[in-house]
């Protein structure tokens, strides 16, 4: 036993970021359990797997790896994007050499700012949110008004004329007004700034009862419901209603996806998220295999008024995303292309 080398990897293995190192081959040797759990690689990799198969853009952080060795310094730093599995998480990825005995090995490091990318990603958000809430707050008034005159009217002239042309006509401006209002009251929810009357909550009561409540519409696009719940899932501190729109939205968004005749399937996941010990967070997956979003759209996905339905408003996930912040978490979304999509929601035990 190498009493030095089980000393270090100890300490490597307790660090709070990931370490990786290749030889002067560029083939792995080491990499630490943070790094394992970031990059989804386990020790079977050691002195198997080459960096410009181990990173997503090989080449790119090959030409980096070049820059270093030719430098006295032997050091380069910069913001990448690891992608591995379906799953992306945002580093700053640090390249230095090591020399020893006239052999030099590349160590990369790679510390996870993938909170807060989401933070800031959150915050912009909420910048926009908040310009428009100005406006919603001086237009609001302004538009119920008359729209209430209007649909009031609509309603006397189809009971005092009862005309079954003209009764068509009223009916559309009468349907057509209750929806502006509806779409009102969304951006007044989305405008207004909420404070959390916190009570004790049941995160799978609340969506077994979402599941019933829409059971026929899953009936009707052939969706089967796979549901794999936490029984032990510990209680949090929210407000029932707001998390019941929240999700509702989502499973929605999922039915909506779902475009094939048969093989349409949800399935939905509550656990403990233990990649993040302070706070701990409760996660609640939404999974799909239907459409998917493209990569030009996932960029626009929590912009209020975007939307890729024929009849959205475009204010569903903004709104989630701000009810979902207000009680401390967040929501990250991933999808691929006709393949389907996962919404995963992270709120603080």
């Amino acid at each position: 036993m190498n009493i030095e080398t089980d000393i270090s990897n100890l300490i490597l293995n307790n660090l709070n970021y990931s370490v990786i190192i290749f030889d002067e081959n560029l083939v792995l040797r080491f990499l630490n359990l943070q790094a394992q759990e970031l990059t989804g690689y386990s020790d079977r990799f050691l002195n198997n797997i080459r960096l410009s198969r181990f990173f997503d853009n090989g080449a790119y952080i090959e030409e980096k790896v070049k820059n270093v060795m030719q430098t006295d310094e032997g050091f380069i730093e910069f913001e990448y994007e690891f992608r591995n599995r379906n799953r992306t998480r945002y580093v700053i990825l640090e390249i230095s050499k090591i020399i020893e005995e006239n052999t030099f090995y590349i160590l990369v490091s790679l510390k996870d700012i993938t909170r807060f990318k989401e933070m800031d990603h959150n915050i912009k958000n909420e910048e926009r949110i908040d310009d428009l809430s100005r406006f919603i707050a001086e237009m609001s008034h302004e538009i119920r008004n008359p729209l209430g005159g209007i649909k009031a009217s609509a309603a006397y002239l189809k009971r005092k004329f009862n005309e079954p042309d003209l009764n068509n006509f009223l009916e559309i401006i009468i349907k057509e007004s209750s929806r502006i209002n509806n779409l009102i009251e969304d951006l007044l929810s989305l405008s207004r700034k909420h404070k959390i009357k916190s009570a004790a909550v049941n995160v799978n009561k609340i969506i077994n009862e979402i599941i019933i409540m829409e059971q026929a519409e899953f009936s009707s696009k052939n969706i089967e419901i796979i549901k794999e719940f936490d029984p032990s899932l510990p209680g949090i501190y929210g407000s029932e209603n707001a998390l019941i729109q929240v999700f509702l939205n989502l499973i929605k968004n999922s039915i909506y996806a779902e475009k094939k005749p048969k093989g349409n399937i949800i399935k939905i996941i509550t656990k403990l998220d233990y990649t993040r010990n302070n706070p701990k967070f409760i996660k609640i997956d939404f999974i799909d295999n239907g459409c998917g979003i493209s990569k030009s759209d996932m960029k626009n996905i929590f912009v209020p008024f975007f939307t890729t339905k024929e009849k959205g408003s475009g204010l569903g996930l903004a709104l989630s995303q701000k009810i979902i912040h207000e009680h401390g978490g967040f929501i990250d979304i991933s999808s691929v292309k006709n393949r389907g999509t996962t919404a995963s929601v992270y709120i603080p035990i």
